[in-house]
Order: C-alpha cells, then structure tokens, then sequence
C-alpha cells in the first residue's frame, strides 16, 4: 500500500474521493469511507518520489516526516474533541451525583465516544494491513535482490566440468566408517555415523545443481548399502542410483543380514551392473548373485565370511588386482587370476598343520606378481618341521605385513626368503611370555641379517607392534642391520610383569646416540648408531612405567647431536596409554613445545576415537 500527498504538497485534503472499483483488494476503509471523503495519505502511490521527502536524510527531516504523517490521522472528524482527564478524575472524586442535565451529557458523550472508538478501531486496524504490506513487499524485495545477486554469483560462470569436481571433492570429505575411510554415499543408515547421502543433497539445492549432477555420473557411482529384512524401499533408490551413474564404474559395499524376496531383488540389480563393477566389497552371503560372464573393470574385490567357492565368481575378473579376503582361509583354493594379484590382504586365517614358511611359499607360488602382503591369522601357524628347504622368492613384494605370529616362526620365514623391493614391513609378535615350562624365544639375529644381505632390500619403514621384555632384544638387533629406515612405528605390549623394566627402555638404549657420532664413524670396529637416517618416529607405550628421562635423553641426542652420517630426527608421535585408574602420570607438557613433537594421550576406552592416520600399507 503506498502513501501519496496532494498535488500541492499540502497538509490533508478532504476534497480527494474515491468509488469503491478504483483498485482492486484495497480495504474495506479504503473503498468507501463511512464519514466523507478518503484521505490522500491512504491512496495508493506508483511512485514514492513523488513524496516531498522521500529524498530526506537527516535525523531532522525523518522527524519532520512523522510529523506530516501524524498530521493525516485520524482519517475522520472525532466527535469527541475536548479530553480533560485531569477534570473526569476531579468529578469522580467530589461527593454528590450528576444532574439530569449532566446524565445527559455525559450519556450523548459516550455514545459519540463509542463511535470514535471504532472509528479509531478501524484506522488501527487499516495502519496494520498496510504495514504488513508494507513488510510483505520489503520480504519479497529483499529476496528478490538475493536473487539478483545470486544470479551474479561468480560460481555460475564456472564450467559444468569445474562444478562436478567440487561436488565430488565435497563428497570425498564425508569420510565413511571403512577402514581406509574412503567415501561412500550410504543408501541405508550406517551404524555408527549420520547418513550424508550427498547426491541427492547437491541435487535438490536448485534447478541448475541438479543439472549439474546429472551430469555428473561419479556422484551417483559411490555407495553403500546394508540389507535387512524389509528395505523395499532400498531397492528403489538403488535404482536411481545405478540409472544416474549412467556407464560409470561402479565403486559399492554391500553387507547382507538375511535372505529374503527383497535382497534377492538388490542383488539381481547389482549383478545387472556387473560389467560396471569396479570395486567391489561383499560381506556375508549374497543370494542371487548371478554376475555377466567378464568383468571387464572390476579391479578391486573384498569378500567378508564367504566360503572358497564364492570367489569362483569373479574368475573372469581379468583386470582385477587387489583381494582382500576376511574369514575364508581357503582361499587359494578358488580360481581367481592369482598370477595377477598384485595387493593382498587376508584376515583371520587359519593355516591347518602348515607352518608359516610353507604358507607363505604356497601362496608365492600362486601370486608372483604380489607387491603387498598383508596376513592375520586367527590360529597361530604351527612351527615348520626341519625338512622344509624351499625358498620364498617375491621379486616385486614392496609391502610385508604379518599379524600374529611367533618371533620363532619370523626367523624362520626370513632364512628362506628372498625380497629384493621390499621396503616396508610389519610385525605383530606372538610370545607365550610369562607361560610355565615355555622357552623364551631364540636371538636368531643372524637370520634376519642373512635375509637383509640377501635380498640387498631398503627396508624405509619398519612397524613393531606388541613389543615385549622377551622379544625387545630382537627388535633392536633387527634395527642393526636396516641402516636405510627413516620411519619407525613401535607398540609396546599392553602388559607385562611389573617387576621387569618397561619394554621401551631397550628400545631408547639403542635408539639413543652417544655424544660424538662424528668421531665414532672415523673409529675402525666401532659400533656405528643404529638407524642412522632415521626421520620420523612413533610410539605407542605405557604412561604408568613411562621413563620420561630416558625417552628425553634419546630425542635430544638424535635431534641435537646430527652431524656426520647421522641425520636429525625431524618427527616424533609419542601416545601415552593409561588405565582408567592410572596415577602419577608423566608430565610431558614442555615436550610439545619442541618442534616436531606431537603428544597424544589416552584411555582403552578412548582408543576407537583416535583414527590410524599412519597407515604404513
């Protein structure tokens, strides 16, 4: 509703009127006044220039604006002109009663005054539609200039191909609940985590987004799902899904909890795509899987609690190179393109009456082209009988990882192996320390020694968990004979008898460097520092028995003292773990003032928080 004065630019004129069809939804007050003609205040305006003010800024004239708008209201004559409250008080309180004369006076003034009530009712109530019009346009104006602006937003002359990339950087920043973190979009809820189904997010903002990620089929190629019972839904969105990822290759997880008629039906879906499969990870048994005769793309496969069989499948896979396998120990067994695996990973595996050397060798056999191992077994190996002579030879093995097994059963692996390329390894050792009538293990240094000069391999990074008293010596000679790492990564074993001194306090003996390196590498048949190119360093150990002087004696004499062919220790993670009723912790707070010093603590229960950012593989 806008406002307009008269010609003349004079205060109110009652001279302006108005019929009732002169526009169309003004108010009842404006299409026919009860009293006379409508004022010109309350007139629509097409142009607010014409105001006398409307070119006012000072704090002066916005006031000498109210003043001429006040001047304009009420908009009809008040019947009831002269209001003395002062006198209506002094009556009341005077003792005695009105007059005939006075009654009726007084009764003629409500009645005047009643009708001015409501004719002040009305010019309220009007003043009311107006300002909600008035806010209404102001609403409706301010979103029509974000629109503006938003149409000159500058990231709508970015190319649709630039767009797409943003998008699909946005997703690789919803990290999922898989172990290497790696995105993807879940079409069912997750357990521990909030859906991002981002696609669709992204799709929904606006006509031209949605263009965008139509155009864009690697938003849609990216998923989980968990099949439960009933998920008649799942199957309908798993649809768009797969018709919006148009040709692209199809990345997916699919873990199934029950058969029945509607994971039947997502399973015939995915299989329907199998030309498409590019990786591919299935946990539990999946019903109806029923793939095309080559699999042209899949190159990735992950298969959780299935049996041997159930590999037999992807036979055709001739591109596929990485397997990772949890829970079937049989798994050389089926016809997979071993001899073109070039990452595998197998968990919870139980080898029989094989010792680890055989294993190994059996699995060498099949998968030459092998540039990472990675082996966890549920049952520990057997030791191998004396009578077991071949050797293990992998030529492009550049990853080794075993978890689980006796320090016995590595020096056995290592006097029969043969690994030219390898450059990182890891090892969880298994003892039966603290058991009655059981040996401690053998320093078989020599064996890993023989395993070093004979490959001529560059070990760079070394992993050592589980550390304990028995095995920590054979740790460090290990660390004797790789002059090339620059990355160590220790564990110290949850436990161990309280009377024995910490694990670690072998490890900073030998790690510590003593104070003329320079001198000792001129000295013929001194014993030079162990890892002398040594970089980075992490350890995880023990608050309660954590000898804070020794682990300081041995950071400064690597950092301080370099020179010569010792290099400076530039990265140092220490993660202090406590018990949920530790006391006396050790306080580490100057250490993190140092440069490259990093101090974590916490509890058992705090562990699962903390991600496995140094991922050696």
């Amino acid at each position: 509703m806008g406002l307009r004065f008269s010609s003349d630019d004079k205060p109110f004129s009652s001279t302006t009127s108005i019929h009732r069809t002169t526009f169309t939804g003004a108010p009842t007050f404006l299409q026919q006044s009860e009293t006379g003609p409508v004022p010109d205040l309350l007139l629509p305006l097409r142009d607010y220039s014409e105001l006398p003010f409307a070119h006012w800024t000072t704090e002066a004239d916005r006031r000498t604006k109210e003043l001429m708008l006040l001047q304009r209201l009420p908009s009809f004559q008040p019947r009831v002109q002269d209001i003395d409250l002062q006198s209506s008080r002094d009556r009341i309180r005077s003792p005695g009663s009105p007059t005939s004369s006075e009654s009726s006076q007084l009764s003629k003034l409500i009645s005047n005054a009643a009708q001015d009530l409501s004719d002040y009712e009305k010019d309220i109530h009007s003043l009311e539609n107006v300002l909600l019009d008035l806010s209404k346009k102001k609403e409706e104006l301010g979103r029509y200039v974000d629109h503006c602006k938003s149409y000159l937003s500058p990231i709508r002359r970015l190319p649709t191909e630039i767009m797409g990339e943003i998008f699909l950087y946005y997703q690789d920043l919803h990290m999922s609940d898989r172990e290497d973190r790696q995105f993807r979009e879940p079409l069912t809820r997750p357990l521990y985590s909030s859906p991002a189904m981002t696609a669709l997010v992204l799709s929904s903002v606006c006509k031209l987004w949605h263009t965008i990620t139509l155009a864009t089929p690697q938003l849609w190629s990216r998923f989980s799902l968990r099949i439960r019972g009933k998920c008649g839904s799942l199957s309908h969105l798993l649809e768009i899904y797969l018709s919006r990822s148009k040709q692209h290759p199809l990345t997916f997880d699919v873990v199934v909890n029950g058969d029945g008629p509607n994971s039947n039906t997502i399973i015939r879906l995915l299989s329907a795509h199998s030309h498409r499969w590019f990786f591919a990870s299935c946990d539990g048994r999946c019903p109806g899987l029923n793939m095309q005769p080559d699999l042209p793309l899949l190159q990735s496969l992950e298969m959780q609690y299935e049996d041997a069989d159930s590999l037999n499948a992807f036979a055709s896979a001739r591109t596929l190179r990485t397997v990772s396998v949890v829970g079937i120990s049989r798994f050389l067994h089926s016809n997979l393109p071993w001899d073109q695996i070039q990452f595998l990973r197998a968990l919870e595996l139980s080898t029989g009456d094989v010792g680890l050397p055989r294993y190994v060798w059996e699995l060498a056999q099949k998968c030459p082209a092998l540039r990472s191992l990675e082996l966890d077994f549920d049952d520990y190996p057997p030791h191998e009988p004396a009578g077991f002579t071949s050797s293990v030879h992998l030529g492009k093995l550049e990853s080794l990882c075993l978890r689980y097994v006796n320090w016995c059963d590595f020096c056995e692996l290592f006097s029969v192996s043969t690994l030219p390329s390898l450059r990182k390894l890891s090892l969880y050792a298994f003892t039966d320390e603290g058991s009655e009538g059981l040996e401690e293990p053998t320093l078989d240094i020599a064996a890993f020694s023989s395993f070093i000069s004979r490959s001529q391999c560059s070990i760079s990074i070394l992993r050592l968990e589980n550390l304990q008293r028995s095995t920590v010596q054979l740790a460090c000679g290990m660390l004797q004979h790789i002059p090339t790492l620059t990355e160590l990564i220790v564990e110290e074993v949850l436990t161990w008898r309280r009377d024995d001194p910490p694990p670690m306090t072998t490890l900073f003996a030998t790690l510590c460097v003593c104070p003329s390196p320079v001198e000792i590498d001129r000295q013929a048949g001194e014993i030079k520092p162990a890892l002398p190119l040594l970089r980075r360093l992490i350890m995880e150990v023990n608050a309660e028995q954590f000898e804070v002087c020794r682990f300081v004696d041995m950071v400064e004499s690597r950092g301080m003292l370099a020179g010569g062919c010792l290099g400076i220790l530039k990265s140092v993670r220490l993660i202090l773990r406590w018990s949920s009723h530790a006391k006396n912790l050790p306080l580490l707070q100057p250490l993190e003032a140092w440069p490259g010093m990093e101090i974590i603590a916490r509890t058992p229960e705090s562990r699962r928080y903390l991600r496995h950012e140094d991922s050696w593989v």
